[in-house]
């Protein structure tokens, strides 16, 4: 990736975050990539997007029986106790001969701190190339290994990896002006996305990556409200093609 490789991109996230990172390799999506100098392979322009958080957002949770706790707004990392944190690992579009164009997805990581101890940390996939995204409204089911969480680390309860394979997603686009468009441009001028993602952790059981439950239970009901214009699409004309 131009300036940033994997192991830069995994020095910077959380655990859940890295974790979907990794899913994301394995499954052939970092096969092929793009450094920061041309090289012998020639050019494959690349961009990368960002997503940012709005005031309104609402997180609802509770973990290990405790007493469930609200908040309004999401704060940068790390959160304090009662607060939750936003951060965004930003996604690639790469721009191929053939295929002409690879999206890479980003990454949402949401924290939150119980006053109690506990909470959890959650890394959420992209759930589609939001280029593509019309005003409306729509549910779509998790993506297996597409939202991973440790939970109730910090109160000595800890049950990590946990994915949420299935649960329903509702995703309501508010402002869709703009479109795609071809490299070096990737998104027109007037591009914004602005939407809404709500989910609820407890209509689904998660379990880890061999299968296992948490022996105690956690949920969260969240809605995140987002955001992003054309400013937020940063190319690189220049960038590499990968020689594997």
């Amino acid at each position: 990736m131009p300036g940033l490789d994997r192991g830069d991109k995994l020095a910077g996230v959380s655990r859940v975050a890295a974790a979907l990172i990794g899913i994301t390799s394995a499954a052939g999506l970092y096969a092929t990539g793009c450094s920061s100098s041309p090289g012998s392979c020639g050019k494959c322009p690349t961009a990368s997007f960002d997503l940012h958080s709005l005031a309104d957002s609402t997180v609802t949770w509770s973990v290990a029986g405790e007493p469930s706790q609200t908040i309004s707004g999401l704060v940068p990392y790390p959160p304090a106790s009662g607060q939750c944190s936003f951060r965004y690992t930003k996604g690639w579009i790469i721009d191929y001969a053939d295929p002409k164009e690879r999206v890479i997805p980003g990454f949402v990581n949401l924290q939150c701190d119980s006053v109690g101890g506990g909470g959890f940390d959650m890394g959420i996939q992209d759930p589609g190339d939001f280029r593509t995204w019309q005003a409306g409204s729509w549910q779509m089911a998790a993506a297996g290994g597409s939202v991973i969480a440790d939970i109730g680390v910090s109160g000595g309860l800890p049950c990590n990896g946990l994915y949420f394979d299935g649960m329903e997603l509702s995703a309501t686009v508010e402002t869709a002006t703009g479109s795609p468009a071809r490299f070096p441009g990737v998104v027109t001028n007037d591009f914004v996305r602005t939407f809404r993602l709500d989910f609820d952790t407890s209509t689904v059981t998660p379990a880890n990556s061999g299968g296992q439950t948490c022996n105690f239970s956690v949920s969260a009901q969240v809605s995140v409200h987002l955001t992003q214009t054309a400013a937020d699409y940063l190319v690189n004309p220049d960038a590499s093609c990968g020689c594997e």
